[in-house]
């Protein structure tokens, strides 16, 4: 990968080389010129030719410029992929000048390779709905703290062989709240690294990204073949590595029904690993309580492994039933309740074994015990939601590993 003073090499050759190729076509001018004496030319014959030589010269000047720009911006991705964990074909970046400031746009196709890569939990719940939907995650940025920029996404055009695919506001979805209309927030990593907006360009059946299509903004742009230069950098950083997981047989069982009394314990003030435990008669090794507060909201995880001793407590017999086939496979049972309402989805949860974040991707990795528990947003209040989190096959149950929701977690054993 190359660092920022290769970025200085590669323009310092540029220059030298347009100087040389400057120099060169001057001495024709000059030559011609005197040959001029010499040799007779047709009317006009001294303009046709320094419109020629110059015509040649600003081609050349084109062709550097773009070479330079293509170096550049494979600098870029390179350096994207590094930082992400994120193949290189599912990775472009344009920079264009916005009344004297840069702007740069990252676009990230997404597909499940999207998800085996370093992105924060947060955003992977953001994007997971979208794979197989020939959506482009796009996240436009600038070096100072801005609340509002001159960003126009519905300006963005995609192209495929030759045609532009038609959007209107209605394909985007936002992650950044005011997204469509310019607003930006400070980056998540600190005042030093700018402001931006993320976004989801939604383009369906209009794509086929089995074939080459290209992106632009402002008459920049950038073209995509995904399958191309897939090989990533290993994935480094504070977050640790993440791996896909290995989607499961899907198990689907119905909705339980009755939960009145269930949700009164989930809801009492006694709300502690302790009390769950001698609540329902459950080993309290197996036992894990979250509390998660956020805007003066309030979320409950209550948390059960399902191992073999859970048969025989008072969870009840439909809810017994329903866990059976995923019981002692490390399996983990999750109740989300709140008091007060709150935001909710399963896939912010993955799992950490060894160092390395297993994340989903797949509806088979869950089993939904309340309906609709997988597109669950917002947990109203005095409302449940439950599922089972099954544990991905690269993870070993007979280890310690933990559980994540967000940045909080709980560990086994």
């Amino acid at each position: 990968m190359r660092n920022v003073h290769d970025y200085d090499h590669v323009w310092n050759a540029a220059c030298l080389l347009l100087g040389v190729l400057d120099l060169r076509i001057r001495r024709l001018l000059v030559r011609r010129r005197l040959l001029e004496g010499v040799n007779p030319t047709t009317p006009g014959g001294c303009n046709v030719t320094r419109i020629t030589l110059q015509r040649r010269l600003w081609f050349v000047l084109a062709l550097v410029l773009c070479c330079v720009s293509l170096v550049l911006s494979g600098d870029e991705i390179d350096r994207y992929a590094q930082e992400t964990g994120l193949d290189r074909d599912l990775i472009r970046v344009i920079d264009v000048d916005v009344a004297g400031e840069q702007l740069t746009i990252v676009f990230v196709f997404i597909n499940e390779r999207t998800f085996q890569s370093k992105i924060s939990p947060t955003l992977y719940a953001a994007l997971q709905p979208y794979i197989g939907q020939n959506a482009v995650y796009v996240n436009a940025t600038v070096d100072d703290v801005v609340s509002q920029f001159d960003f126009r996404a519905q300006s963005i055009a995609v192209q495929q062989d030759g045609n532009t695919l038609l959007h209107d506001a209605s394909a985007w979805a936002e992650i950044t709240p005011g997204f469509l209309s310019g607003v930006f927030v400070t980056n998540p990593g600190g005042a030093d690294k700018g402001s931006g907006s993320e976004g989801i360009l939604v383009l369906g059946d209009a794509l086929d990204a089995s074939r080459a299509f290209s992106v632009s903004y402002l008459g920049v742009s950038s073209s995509f073949q995904i399958g191309i230069d897939t090989v990533a950098s290993s994935p480094t950083g504070i977050a640790g590595p993440m791996a896909s997981t290995s989607s499961h047989d899907p198990i689907e069982v119905a909705p339980l029904k009755g939960l009145d009394e269930l949700q009164q314990v989930l809801l009492s003030e006694e709300f502690s690993q302790e009390a769950m435990a001698a609540l329902f008669a459950l080993d309290p090794d197996l036992v894990r309580v979250m509390t998660l507060s956020s805007s003066g909201n309030q979320l409950r995880l209550f948390l059960v492994r399902l191992e073999a001793t859970v048969r025989d407590s008072l969870l009840g017999g439909e809810l017994l039933q329903a866990i059976e086939p995923v019981i002692g496979t490390g399996a983990v049972m999750v109740w989300a309740i709140s008091s007060t309402g709150a935001r909710f989805s399963p896939w912010h949860f993955y799992v950490q074994q060894h160092g390395t974040n297993h994340v989903f991707f797949s509806t088979a990795s869950f089993v939904e015990l309340t309906e609709d528990f997988l597109r669950v947003e917002v947990i109203d209040a005095g409302d449940v939601a439950a599922g089972v989190i099954r544990l991905p096959r690269g993870v070993d149950a007979a280890a310690a590993f933990a559980v994540f929701y967000g940045t909080s977690s709980v560990s086994y054993p």
